[in-house]
């Protein structure tokens, strides 16, 4: 009975040195392999006893031949598990292409975890009934194999795949929002340079349509202008044979003035011929000036610029230089207001009743008109 317990507490401290060592080595061995070793042992030690209880050269033929049968049975066995392990775990935890058993060095496709992987307890010796109720970690290698595969880390190569297709996917993305925004950008444009152009003949039909209607109002103006001197000098004419009967200066400046107010084209008539008859009296260029204002309140702007104009002419008035000077500026004033008033189309509205915005522009562009002739 001491013979058996020392045989089976040698066998299991072997068992288990020779599975460590195994581990250490880097060789695959199974536990149920070593269990039949031992077992094998047994076996081979009771046929040995009952061949021969004499060490002859016969009994060590045959107990050479007994180990080596037990030892060819423990290698079969052993290498049976592990193609079985292998097939199972190819079944059950497949390892992908790029890290499968072919691309792995030969060293690390059988390698087994290293010692310093198992736990602390696991380092002390178990008791033999520990040994034997302890099961086969060789069961849970599939797993952790299968884990372990899973859990590497891509390649490097894999890396800068998976970095180039993001870079790729990013610029894609990038040229796609680029061109959205090319193209909104050009509609953008397309849109203001429309809406301008629109604008633009808008603004130019306004403009045409303005310009043909000052440009009708001027005719019509002008046409009135020419219809309102035909009259006056109609009238002017129908008071020239009785205005021709007055002899003397004094005669036409009393007709003038009696007329003035209600018949304005005999007062010019009466003017016109004293200027005529006396144009070197000194009291000639009173009566142009007097000229001047009823063709104002009759509104003929232009007649009041020509008796002005005529007058420079008189030597009378050539010889005075400041009531030369007045008479140029009288002929710029009434220009300013000739001008003004076409420009509001007013230019059949009397001196004495121009709207007082008007007169305010007549008068600051009189002013200065004066300071740039300076």
């Amino acid at each position: 009975m001491t013979f058996i317990l020392l045989t089976g507490s040698i066998m299991a401290i072997s068992i288990f040195l020779i599975y460590r060592l195994c581990r250490l080595a880097g060789i695959e061995m199974k536990w149920i392999s070593l269990v039949l070793c031992a077992v094998l042992a047994f076996i081979v030690n009771a046929l040995a006893i009952s061949m021969s209880a004499f060490l002859d050269r016969t009994h060590y033929f045959r107990l050479g031949v007994l180990v080596v049968l037990a030892a060819a049975l423990v290698t079969l066995v052993n290498e049976h598990l592990l193609r079985r392990e292998e097939r199972k775990k190819k079944q059950e935890s497949p390892i992908p292409a790029e890290t499968d058993a072919a691309a792995l060095p030969p060293d690390q496709a059988a390698q087994p975890e290293p010692a310093a992987a198992l736990p602390a307890a696991e380092k002390a010796m178990p008791d033999r009934a520990e040994a034997a109720q302890k099961p086969p970690e060789t069961a849970q290698k599939p797993a952790e194999a299968g884990a372990a595969v899973r859990e590497q880390k891509p390649s490097a190569e894999e890396e800068r795949r998976a970095e180039e297709a993001a870079r790729a996917k990013a610029d894609a993305v990038h040229r796609a929002k680029a061109l959205r925004d090319a193209r909104e950008k050009a509609r953008q444009q397309a849109a203001e340079t429309l809406q301008r152009r629109q604008e633009e003949e808008a603004r130019q039909k306004a403009e045409a349509a303005k310009q043909r209607r000052e440009a009708e109002q001027r005719q019509r103006e002008a046409e009135a202008q020419r219809q309102r001197k035909k009259q006056q000098e109609a009238a002017v004419a129908a008071f020239r044979p009785q205005v021709e009967s007055l002899d003397t200066l004094d005669a036409l400046l009393d007709f003038a003035y009696e007329q003035a107010a209600h018949e304005p084209a005999a007062a010019i008539c009466a003017y016109q011929q004293a200027i005529a008859r006396f144009p070197e009296d000194s009291y000639t260029p009173f009566l142009i000036i007097e000229l001047g204002n009823i063709y104002k309140e009759q509104a003929a702007y232009q007649d009041a610029i020509d008796a002005y104009q005529h007058a420079l002419s008189l030597p009378i008035i050539a010889a005075n230089d400041a009531i030369r000077q007045e008479f140029a500026k009288n002929i710029r004033y009434l220009g300013i207001v000739q001008n003004i008033l076409s420009k509001h189309h007013a230019l059949q509205t009397p001196f004495r009743d121009i709207p007082g915005a008007i007169m305010q522009e007549i008068e600051t562009e009189f002013l200065h008109s004066g300071s740039q002739s300076k």
